[in-house]
């Protein structure tokens, strides 16, 4: 999960959800972000990872930046002998012990024909990632291969998250961060029968202790992505962010009203158009020392444009209510 180290910090109740606020800001290289993955090395260096150019590399020394573009993760691509193996989707990376694992997707618009393969480094610097290929999960006619999102629960187990589309969000256990339990296939832990048009895709799973419980969360994008003028779908249907969550990281996900988000569509809404913030998605959560707890996405911009190179990278403060449900806000969580 983009949240990679598990800290106990108390519940914080009493706060007051409000209006959407406006990204907190960013400075530097902010635009051309697709489905973004921050992680802070031990230096201090933040490391922006996104979607397409063989993953695109950023760095700041803020999360707010400047950020700086570096390269790409994987100069020559990746291994894996699929169509999309030059232009490489959605990012996750996890520092586990010396080692940073960066899991992505091969795959090509609208296709099935997709693949999450695996890269390792001990600096994240462009240029430093060995490829080692697919992971091996099989390709199935039930769900589509792409967003990955590793879960490193308290107990120390793995489970990885993926898909899009065909039946929407799936998980597989992991014996260690680079190999998949085959005595487990892959199976379904949120659907949205009402959306089927637009996906539900874009899964990042975050452990949050609330009043001594440990519930799971499950954020997701849910809508129509990435359309331009004049094919823009009707308001509400555009990309936004969800959340379920459980006790349990494998499953029994419900929204805030108790909806099943595997067998009634359920899912709370955290983040969705306004202002001049269109379709954020692609989103992550991380616990930054400076800022407190924060939700990381991408969005367009109207006013600058709504083409692929227009995506712009934004971020806001993530606090949570009486009941142990996250919500954006504009006061900070530390």
């Amino acid at each position: 999960m983009r949240f990679a180290t598990f800290l106990s910090l108390p519940f914080l109740g009493g706060i007051t959800q409000a209006q959407y606020p406006d990204p907190v800001g960013c400075s530097g290289v902010c635009s051309y972000v697709h489905d973004p993955y921050v992680i802070q090395r031990s230096d201090g260096t933040y490391f922006r990872f996104a979607t397409f150019q063989e993953i695109q590399i950023a760095t700041a020394p803020a999360l707010i930046g400047p950020w700086t573009s570096e390269g790409p993760a994987l100069p020559n691509g990746s291994e894996i002998p699929l169509p999309g193996n030059t232009d490489l989707w959605a990012p996750d990376v996890h520092q586990i012990a010396d080692t940073y694992y960066l899991y992505y997707a091969v795959s090509t618009g609208g296709s099935q024909n997709s693949s999450i393969g695996l890269a390792t480094s001990a600096t994240m610097d462009s240029g430093s990632w060995t490829d080692h290929g697919s992971l091996g999960i099989p390709q199935s006619s039930d769900y589509n291969l792409i967003d990955p999102n590793l879960l490193i629960a308290p107990d120390g187990s793995y489970h990885l998250s993926f898909g899009s589309f065909w039946n929407d969000i799936y998980q597989i256990p992991m014996l260690d961060p680079s190999e998949i339990s085959n005595d487990t296939a892959p199976y379904n832990i949120a659907y949205n029968a009402t959306n089927t048009l637009h996906s539900v895709e874009g899964s990042f799973q975050f452990w949050w202790p609330t009043d001594g419980t440990d519930y799971y969360y499950l954020f997701f994008s849910s809508g129509a992505c990435c359309n331009t003028p004049p094919d823009l779908p009707p308001p509400g249907e555009e990309y936004k962010i969800m959340v379920c969550r459980s006790t349990s990281p494998t499953g029994g996900f419900v929204d805030k009203d108790g909806i099943d988000c595997l067998t009634e569509s359920g899912g709370t809404l955290v983040l969705g158009s306004h202002d001049d913030v269109y379709a954020p998605g692609g989103q992550g959560v991380n616990y930054d020392y400076d800022l407190g707890l924060v939700i990381y996405y991408h969005y367009v911009d109207p006013t600058i444009g709504y083409d692929a190179e227009d995506f712009q990278f934004g971020f806001n403060y993530l606090n949570f209510d009486a009941d142990g449900w996250p919500f954006v806000s504009s006061t900070q969580q530390l």
